[in-house]
């Protein structure tokens, strides 16, 4: 895990020196300077503000698959997650779920089903608030592609399906060598099944609007933000930039979406009328406080819990 974060920290340095290089490192830094002390203050509150609703919401899932826990115990495990926020995906937090299983006996497929589930809420999410952004002449295409998405979701967390990829993988070959892929298809399979309840309306329902209320709070942030460097936007044009360059990220399959998340955010920000050094400057404040101050949070959080950074390894 050390060598992962080492590689990442490396790569992040190595794409933002070469940015800045590219667009003016004095340009970049002047850019910086011009923003009012306050943002710097109230940028990381926001981000961290929107974790703790995303913690509520976890704990919220928690609840509905039957496995509640008070709230130092389920926030101590959630922050610790944060330590694999830079994941492709962020599905290196579906450890939770053996940190549920070793630390309070809960099966290993409810941290994982949640995972899951989490991930679907902010795609589809993602999708609602994007299609806000670009107004009424996408809506009816989000609306299909949610459909697809709620439709295709419902069918391969199906019993009837699980249960017949289930006899699939019973029925291939036992040789030693693939025992241990079977085996964590079963457990996949089973968190499928976990995450079958968590697509019933009222917590599909409740952990979308969650992750909404996140989107357009991150994107009000970056309307402020260009509008105190002298670039103004509409929260509309920045709720586009904000879940685009979410999904840009999700879509690249690289750690943290560097580079993707970058060029997304950089190229739409120029587009709606912010300058090289200006889109540069925001895009590394988001980036500092919804992906590298979570994270050390995250390292901490796992440091101060050895039986879970034991775990980790």
């Amino acid at each position: 895990m050390r060598r992962r974060w080492l590689f990442g920290l490396i790569a992040a340095l190595a794409i933002y020196l070469g940015l800045s290089t590219a667009f003016g490192i004095q340009e970049v830094g002047a850019t910086l300077g011009e923003l009012p002390w306050q943002w710097w203050l109230l940028a990381p509150a926001i981000c961290l503000t929107n974790h703790l609703l995303l913690e509520g919401r976890w704990q919220f899932y928690l609840q509905q698959l039957g496995f509640p826990l008070h709230f130092k115990a389920a926030a101590s495990i959630y922050a610790a997650g944060l330590a694999l926020i830079a994941a492709p995906g962020r599905s290196g937090e579906a450890v939770r779920g053996l940190w549920l299983q070793r630390r309070h006996g809960f099966p290993l497929t409810v941290g994982v089903g949640i995972t899951l589930a989490e991930r679907l809420a902010d795609l589809a999410s993602a999708l609602l608030v994007l299609s806000w952004g670009l107004g009424e002449r996408v809506w009816a295409a989000m609306a299909i592609g949610l459909t697809v998405l709620g439709t295709g979701g419902w069918l391969l967390t199906h019993p009837r399906v699980l249960r017949r990829l289930e006899h699939l993988l019973e029925r291939l070959p036992l040789h030693q060598r693939w025992s241990g892929l079977i085996r964590l298809l079963r457990e996949a399979l089973l968190a499928m099944g976990r995450m079958r309840q968590l697509m019933k309306p009222w917590p599909l329902l409740v952990g979308t609007l969650m992750a909404c209320i996140c989107w357009m709070a991150e994107a009000w942030l970056l309307m402020a933000v260009y509008g105190a460097l002298g670039a103004p936007m509409d929260w509309h044009q920045t709720a586009v930039i904000r879940t685009a360059t979410g999904l840009g990220g999700v879509i690249s399959l690289l750690p943290a979406g560097l580079g993707t998340s970058e060029a997304t955010s950089i190229g739409l920000a120029m587009l709606y009328g912010a300058d090289r050094s200006q889109a540069l400057a925001v895009t590394l404040l988001l980036r500092l406080c919804t992906l590298a101050l979570p994270c050390l949070i995250g390292v901490l959080a796992l440091v101060r819990q050895p039986d879970l950074s034991r775990s980790a390894k």
